[in-house]
Parts: structure tokens; C-alpha cells; sequence
């Protein structure tokens, strides 16, 4: 049984069919869709009427206004999508361990669970995310403006809308420079895109120059005595009495989905104004479509179209919905006889009719591999079934999928399965996000087929297409090949069929730090993706740097066999931070991938082939004491880094904080935002304090102000602002060079601070006590120095120290200064007193 949320969202997913439709086989989810109920049909034969179109413009997954894009989808029933410029991999992830490309995945995912509720379609530029920007002229720096306007204007021309719609303004009040960044590309793009000289290559891909009637910033909500008269009000809270949920209730559910952010939203009931302000196009004085045709009179003969759907309203029998089968294939005649050149409008009511043609029908089509993985050249055997639940006399025309086809199949009777066995090329890609198979520049995804910038998703790696004859006429359906299982907990499960390389390479750490000339260990799992594997496995490693042994010889009888294969690895002369890929050489073909699994149970299982790599980092790392507690938050993988130091590290519960002895420990560190995501931290913070009193040192990672002040974290009074240094490269200030921390045990400097990604750091303390010392100051340009990045104070025996600077990023990312820092910190009982 669906939680009761979920089945009440299922009633909303009319609108998404057409997106799937019309965005070529582009997966949403492998799960093939139901048919619409009772609701979802009177809803998608009123929007079958509706024409027009409009697209709504942000920078980041959660920005959205997802009751303005329900209201639309649902309320206007015109086509909506929301243009994001990227997937959000720059921002932290409140709910596991994944950050930067897979964090990306995964808000991916939750933006197109979100439109699966709201009705709308997803869109995205290139545009990397890098973490918070303060103007968008660093923005645009990162980013490269020409080519995230090319973005834009090939997402306006694509989707062709009449109506474009800004969530922030160019005045920079939006706070983020990604988000006026957003704005201003808007506006640009708005001209550009009409511009029949602008991004001409663009032409040869299928779209055309195109002119929206006009473009809105959604408003800031003013005081109502304060309102500018040319704005338009729109109530984006109105209920609907066929869905029976508000479009401000469906806008929660949607927004909801937003887990990894912490972005769960109660519902809101009732009125939701929401204001539009003209910057671009012509005025509207009564309506935001204003001068727009939304009806069928944009094309020839479109009358006729409307009124059989008219029609076509009157006589639906929500307890007979096959009975209107012969009236939609003639409605799908009359779309198909009265064209509008390549208007995007036109195709996606072609799309629309289908799938009222197949929801009418009852047929239930699935597509379902009979393993989840396959690998390049290899075979495999898929099932089409399909079931005639209202006896319709249903009969499969042709069938295919792969190089495999079946024609004049036959009666399906009450139901039938035919099974195709299907021969994956020797050059079929392996299952990867299509942003992430070549590695990015500076701020873009490359993205090399260049037809596929724009969709939220790769298309199925295998489809299956299947017509059918229904009473009135055929029907073509084009589904993903998909594997289906039983979990015993939740039930029936999908996901979509992987192509995998014949065996995947796992390297047992993400980093691996010599902190010595010492060699050590290197450990690789084999793991077989089909019968058969035999090949020579080995290390490629920089130059200098040698393995023992040179290779190994790998034999494995089946599918998900696997052996370890350990090498003994010493460091070379070179660059203090490089990298290790580990290949295996299969019949004649290198492969050099690792397999990831991502999976939540919000949204749907995602495999990913990135290459088998791991961060080499070769510095002189010491450290003190020998026992360290972690205190995690939402996930990090600072605790290995740990580990690989030499420390032994221990977990601790909430039960541990509250009664186990912590005195055992040298140190004890706490994870980013421990203390926004375990409510229980907070009550024991007086024990902690304790623990440091008693000697003890407690390392602090940043937290944010988000559920509101964190009181009485230090000995000292200090408060967590919204401060940070975006700039990664932003020079740091030593403010106290003689202090321990710089030379106890490893001697920090300047070039411990080069090689940082992404930024220095975020959530810097300001205000803060007198008594702590600070070492580090650093600002971004045209900005005044903040010195709270890091907070150090003695306190009764032992050490206590709230660092904001990102280590949860630069450890993992093998940073040789951001490990020799941490270890520095961690190693502050029985160091030298402050001069």
C-alpha cells in the first residue's frame, strides 16, 4: 500500500505523460506509467483544449515557485517546465554521504519526483554549480555567459513557450549571484532567442528562432497598500474540485521532495496570491496571456478539434472510459489533419491524445528485462506483456526493442507475453548521466551530442515499442526496458536496466594518503558483470610511483563473482596531490570503471559507471594521540581520512554522548551539521564542554542558523553567521603565526592553503568572544576580512575549536594542506600553551 501522500500525488501525474511523450523515450521513471484515473482523464481532456505554454526560469533545484508550476499545469492546464541552470551538486546533502557529481544525481532526480506531482516538465543548462556565489559577475566568470545563454536560448526555442516567467529579479535581491545570474540570462536570452542570427547552429538541430509574447519576474509578495498598479495578481492557491487538493496543497507535495535540502514543506491551505511584474514583451493589462491564443484557432481547422473534445467531455463515462475510444482516435485524426508547421504545442496534444487513447483502454504494457545489468555484446532476453483488462479484443500489430522484432504478433487475449531476446552492440554506452561522461571544465558539463543539452535525464538505454490494435484504430507505445523485483520491505521495486562494463573495479578508499615514503597497501574488488570474465588487471599510476605486483590475472565463472586483488603501492617525486586508476583489460578492450549505486526511496535507483579512480595525496602528515570519537551528521567522509592518519575512530550514538565515558578519547569531532540534524547534541553540549574542561579537545565542523541561533556551542560565547568565503583561491591572512596549531605537529604555511576546491569556507562565527583565539582571516574581493573561520580557546585542560573552513570538501577532494590542518587540530592535547 502507497502512503496515503503518494497515492493522493498519483492523481496528478496526467501532465507528466506528455512530457515523457515528447521529450523523445527520456526516462522519468522506469516504472511504467498507470493509467489515468477517473480524475486524471477529465483533467487531460480539459487540457487537451488549452494551448499555450510557459516556462518559468531559476538557477537551482528547490528554487521554484512549485505552486505557481502546479497552478499552471493544473489550474491554466498549459504546458509548463521549469528551466533550472543546474542540478544543485555545489550545495550539501542533508540526507547521506554524496556530494558534488552524485549529490547532483540525486537533486536531479528530486527535481523530476517534485514535477511528477506538479504536472510540469524539467529542464537544465550546463552550468556546474560551484556553492554560493555572491554577485553574478563571478557567476558568469565560473560559468561562461556565452555559452550558458547558448543554454538558454536553445531551452526557449525548443520548448517554444508564450510566456516566460524569472523567479528573481536582476537587481541581485535574489542574495545569490547564481540566482540574478539566472534573471539577467533570462532577459537576454529573451531577445536572442527571436534573433535569427544568434547561436545559427542551433538551426541545424530542428528549432527555429523563436519570440515569446512576453517575460515576468514572480514578484517578491509586497504589502497589499503597496502594490504597483502594473503588476498582475494571480491566486496560485485555488482548489480544484476534480483533483480535490488546492494547488498550494500540491505545490507541498511537490516541493517536498526535496529531501536531500531539508526542504519538506506543510501544506498550505487556502488563498496564495503571488504577484507578476512585466520586464520584457508586451504589456498585460487583465491577464498574464494577454494577446496569446490558448485555443485550437492557432491551427487550420482547429475548430473542429475543439469541438469533438468538447464532444468527446460530454460523453466520458468515468465507469466506462473504453467507451471513448472511437471518439479519441477521431479527435487524434483531427490533431493529426490539422498541423501548426513544428509548433512544439502541436506535438506534445499529439502526445496527449495518445495517452488518453491508452488510459481509455485500461491496457497495462510492460517492458521487463530478465536481469537488472548487461554488458556490451552481450544478449538478453526481454518480456512485453500486456494485459486487455476490459476485454477489448486488444492484438499486438508489431513489436520490437533492440534489433529484435516480432510482427503481426497476434490477440493478446486477457493477457500475453511474448519474450524478445535483444543483442546490445559492442559500442553501446555504459549506463552513465550523459553531464558526466567527459570530465567538466572549469564551469560547465561537456556535453558532446549536443541535441541532448536541455533534458533532464539520458533516454532509456533500451526501449521497447509496441502497436497495438484497439477498437478504432492503432496505438504506439514506446516504453524503457526495465527490471523489476520484490523487496521485502517495500515491496515491488523498479529500476532501470543498466549496460555495465564486463567487470567493475572498486579501489577500497576514495583517497589514499602517504604521509611518509612508507608504501602501503592498495586494495581493488573485481567484481563480474557477466559470465566469463578473464583479463590482466593492474594500476595506472604516475609517473615514479611503482606497484607490486605489476598486474594480476582474473578468471571469474559468473555474474556478481568477485576477488580482491591487493598491491603494495610506493610513492614517487612529483605533485604532493595526484590520482590512481585502476583497468582491467577484457578480450582486448580496457575498461576502467567502478559501479555506484544511489539509492533513496524517494526517487528511483540510479547506477553510475564513473572511472575507477582515487585521489593520491603524498605529504608528511604526523598527528598525536591515537583515539578519536566522530559525532556524524547528515554524512561526510571525514572518519576514513581519519583512518587512513592512523587514528582509531569510534562512532558516537546519542545514547554514547549521553552516557559513555568520554575521556577515553584524544579528541572528538563532530561532523557537518551534527547539531542541526541530531536534536538529542544539543542537550549534551554541557557534557561535551565538560569532556574539554577535563582535557579533552573538541573539534567543531560548521553549522548553519537554518532552524534558527545555536546558543551556547562554545565555552565562550560566539554566534554562527552567514558569513563565508566563496572564492577558493582567496588568500588567507596568518594571524597568529606562532601558535600551536601552525607548528604542533606539522608546520602549516601559505601553500597548505593552494589546491582548494570549491570555497575556503562557510557559516564563519561572527560575532565571538575575545577569549578565543583566530588564526586564519581570508574575504572575498571587495568584501572585509572574516576572521571566525576558525575558533580556538583553552579551556579548563583542554582545547575547544569550531572550524567553518570546508574540510568535508578538501579531505575528500585530497587536498595535502586541508589533511595536514586537520591533523593540527586534532592533536592539540598537551600542546604547547598560547604564547
Amino acid at each position: 500500500m502507497l502512503p496515503n501522500r503518494t497515492r493522493s500525488a498519483r492523481v496528478l501525474m496526467f501532465a507528466l505523460f506528455t512530457a515523457l511523450a515528447s521529450a523523445a523515450a527520456v526516462q522519468a521513471h522506469p516504472r511504467p506509467a498507470e493509467p489515468l484515473d477517473a480524475a486524471g482523464m477529465r483533467a487531460a481532456l480539459a487540457r487537451l483544449h488549452v494551448t499555450g505554454s510557459v516556462l518559468y526560469v531559476a538557477a537551482h533545484p528547490d528554487d521554484e515557485n512549485t505552486a505557481m508550476l502546479a497552478w499552471f499545469a493544473g489550474g491554466r492546464k498549459v504546458r509548463t517546465a521549469y528551466l533550472a541552470m543546474t542540478r544543485g551538486d555545489g550545495g550539501q546533502n542533508l540526507i547521506g554521504t554524496e556530494l558534488g557529481a552524485d549529490l547532483g544525481v540525486i537533486r536531479t532526480q528530486e527535481l523530476m519526483a517534485a514535477r511528477r506531482v506538479d504536472g510540469a516538465q524539467q529542464m537544465f543548462t550546463r552550468a556546474l554549480d560551484f556553492g554560493f556565489s555572491k554577485n553574478p559577475e563571478e557567476t558568469f566568470a565560473f560559468w561562461g555567459r556565452d555559452s550558458v545563454l547558448a543554454d538558454v536560448v536553445w531551452a526557449i526555442r525548443r520548448f517554444q513557450p508564450d510566456v516566460i516567467i524569472t523567479r528573481f529579479p536582476t537587481d541581485g535581491s535574489g542574495g545569490h549571484g547564481h540566482h540574478t545570474a539566472s534573471a539577467i540570462l533570462a532577459e537576454q536570452a529573451f531577445d536572442v532567442a527571436a534573433d535569427p542570427h544568434a547561436f545559427p547552429g542551433q538551426f541545424a538541430l530542428g528549432v527555429q528562432p523563436w519570440r515569446a509574447k512576453r517575460l515576468f519576474w514572480n514578484a517578491w509578495n509586497p504589502d497589499d497598500d503597496k502594490v504597483p498598479a502594473d503588476w498582475l495578481k494571480v491566486d496560485v492557491g485555488t482548489y480544484d474540485p476534480v483533483l480535490g487538493k488546492s494547488f498550494g496543497e500540491i505545490a507541498a507535495l511537490s516541493r517536498s521532495n526535496h529531501k536531500s535540502q531539508g526542504f519538506g514543506v506543510a501544506e498550505r491551505h487556502g488563498a496564495l496570491p503571488n504577484y507578476l511584474a512585466l520586464r520584457k514583451g508586451d504589456a498585460a493589462t487583465a491577464d498574464l496571456f494577454d494577446g496569446v491564443d490558448l485555443t485550437w484557432a492557432r491551427a487550420k481547422g482547429g475548430e473542429r478539434v475543439d469541438a469533438a473534445i468538447t464532444a468527446a467531455e460530454k460523453a466520458y463515462d468515468p465507469a466506462q472510459p473504453q467507451a471513448l475510444l472511437p471518439q479519441l482516435f477521431a479527435i487524434r485524426d483531427l490533431i493529426q489533419a490539422a498541423p501548426a508547421g513544428d509548433a512544439a504545442w502541436w506535438r506534445a496534444k499529439r502526445a496527449e491524445i495518445d495517452e488518453l487513447i491508452r488510459s481509455a483502454a485500461g491496457v497495462w504494457v510492460e517492458a521487463i528485462a530478465t536481469r537488472p545489468t548487461v554488458t556490451p555484446g552481450d544478449s538478453l532476453p526481454v518480456v512485453v506483456t500486456v494485459f486487455d483488462r476490459f476485454a477489448l479484443g486488444v492484438s499486438i500489430a508489431r513489436l520490437r526493442a533492440g534489433d529484435a522484432e516480432h510482427a503481426g504478433v497476434g490477440a493478446v487475449g486477457a493477457t500475453r507475453s511474448d519474450t524478445l531476446v535483444v543483442h546490445v552492440p559492442r559500442t553501446a554506452p555504459l549506463t552513465q548521466p550523459y553531464w558526466l561522461r567527459e570530465s567538466a571544465s572549469k564551469g560547465l558539463f561537456n556535453v558532446r551530442d549536443r541535441a541532448r543539452i536541455g533534458l533532464p535525464e539520458n533516454p532509456a538505454s533500451l526501449s521497447a515499442t509496441i502497436t497495438l490494435q484497439l477498437p478504432g484504430g492503432r496505438l504506439t507505445l514506446e516504453l524503457p526496458v526495465a527490471y523489476r523485483w520484490a523487496d521485502p520491505v517495500q515491496g515491488e521495486r523498479w529500476r532501470a536496466l543498466e549496460i555495465a562494463p564486463p567487470a567493475t573495479l572498486q579501489l577500497d578508499q576514495g583517497v589514499y594518503a602517504f604521509t611518509d615514503r612508507s608504501p602501503r597497501p592498495i586494495e581493488v574488488r573485481v567484481q563480474a558483470q557477466r559470465s566469463g570474465v578473464k583479463g590482466r588487471l593492474h594500476l595506472d599510476l604516475p609517473a615514479g610511483w611503482t606497484a607490486q605486483p605489476a598486474g594480476a590475472d582474473i578468471a571469474l565463472a559468473k555474474a556478481g563473482d568477485e576477488t580482491h586483488v591487493a598491491f603494495t603501492v610506493a610513492p614517487g617525486e612529483g605533485p604532493a596531490a595526484t590520482s590512481v586508476t585502476a583497468s582491467i583489460v577484457v578480450d582486448g578492450a580496457t575498461w576502467s570503471q567502478r559501479m555506484e549505486r544511489i539509492d533513496y526511496p524517494h526517487i528511483p535507483m540510479q547506477t553510475l559507471f564513473p572511472p575507477a579512480s582515487a585521489r593520491l595525496v603524498r605529504a608528511d602528515i604526523r598527528h598525536t594521540g591515537s583515539k578519536v570519537a566522530y559525532v556524524m551528521g547528515p554524512g561526510d567522509a571525514i572518519p576514513g581520512a581519519l583512518q587512513q592518519m592512523g587514528y582509531e575512530v569510534t562512532f558516537l550514538s546519542d545514547d554514547d554522548l549521553e552516557h559513555a565515558d568520554l575521556s577515553r578519547f584524544d579528541a572528538i569531532m563532530t561532523g557537518v551539521r551534527a547539531y542541526n540534524t541530531r536534536p538529542r547534541l544539543r542537550a549534551t553540549q554541557p557534557r561535551l564542554l565538560d569532556y574539554v574542561k577535563q582535557g579533552g579537545t573538541l573539534l567543531m565542523q560548521y553549522n548553519t542558523t537554518a532552524d534558527g541561533p545555536l546558543g551556547d556551542l562554545g565555552p565562550y560565547p560566539f554566534q554562527i553567521s552567514r558569513d563565508r568565503v566563496t572564492v577558493e583561491e582567496a588568500p588567507i591572512t596568518f594571524l597568529h603565526g606562532d601558535h600551536p596549531v601552525l607548528h604542533t605537529p606539522n608546520a602549516i604555511g601559505p601553500a597548505d592553503f593552494d589546491g582548494w576546491v570549491q570555497e575556503r569556507g562557510l557559516y564563519f562565527a561572527n560575532p565571538f568572544d575575545p577569549r578565543y583565539d583566530t588564526l586564519f582571516s581570508s574575504h572575498d574581493p571587495g568584501e572585509p576580512a572574516r576572521d571566525g573561520g576558525l575558533l580556538y580557546a583553552r579551556y579548563g585542560k583542554g582545547v575547544f575549536e569550531y572550524c567553518a573552513y570546508a574540510m568535508f570538501r578538501q579531505v575528500p577532494a585530497g587536498v595535502p594542506g586541508a589533511w595536514r590542518l586537520l591533523a593540527n587540530l586534532l592533536s592539540q592535547r598537551g600542546a604547547p600553551a598560547v604564547p
